[in-house]
């Protein structure tokens, strides 16, 4: 019973994360530019001169908790929410962990409508598909691009969101794939399959308050479900 709660609360922090709302661009003239190539433990991407790489919300490997924000400090037709996930599941196929993208969209009862989705595709060698949703906020159309990359040998499942108006979508994506195309992901031991590490990282999340009573709440009902 421990060992499928703690699978659940993880299902659920992934709902949550996943469903994140789309980070705008920041506009304060103290933001320290990043350097162009951005690097840590799963990945490393080129990001243009000037821009910024927020990675204070990436804890490492042994975390529930790892995002990175992406963008143009003064100015940004695109910008990228990029969300690590641990899975303790071990998906068959990239078509498995795009379903689950999915479901845990509309678990989280976000405002977005899933208008396309293409698959086949890869990033970083990784088969991936991509997940097109539109948030309608203060009359503009926001247009969240969500790159699910799954890593098998690792279980290890990553979005890479690129956002942007719809308003700019042909020179926002004409952007935004390109620095996607620069992305290497690599080869890593998945911590959160080991039991006893997976279960101090849903504590760990639950003493600083990233999981909700609400997702404990729906965790048990994931159990008594079953």
């Amino acid at each position: 019973m421990v060992k499928s709660f703690v699978r659940a609360t993880l299902f659920l922090v992934v709902v949550m994360v996943a469903s994140c709302t789309r980070p705008t661009p920041k506009t304060t003239q103290n933001s320290e530019p990043s350097p162009t190539t951005y690097e840590n433990e799963l990945f490393s991407v080129e990001i243009p001169e000037g821009w910024v790489c927020d990675d204070e919300n990436w804890n490492g490997l042994e975390s529930m908790k790892n995002e990175v924000n992406i963008y143009n400090p003064y100015k940004s037709i695109v910008w990228f929410h990029i969300v690590k996930a641990f899975m303790p599941i071990q998906w068959k196929n990239i078509t498995e962990a795009t379903e689950m993208a999915k479901a845990a969209r509309a678990l989280s009862g976000a405002k977005a409508e899933l208008i396309d989705e293409k698959d086949s595709v890869e990033v970083g060698g990784y088969p991936t598909s991509i997940l097109y949703f539109a948030n309608y906020e203060n009359g503009d159309t926001l247009i969240q691009k969500q790159y699910v990359t799954y890593m098998k040998d690792s279980h290890i499942v990553i979005y890479f969101n690129e956002n942007f108006n719809s308003k700019n979508k042909e020179k926002a994506q004409e952007l935004g794939d390109k620095i996607i195309a620069t992305i290497k992901l690599k080869q890593v031991k998945n911590p959160l399959d080991n039991d006893s590490i997976m279960r101090q990282a849903v504590q760990a999340a639950m003493d600083n308050k990233e999981i909700s009573d609400e997702a404990i709440n729906k965790g048990k009902e994931i159990i008594n479900s079953k």
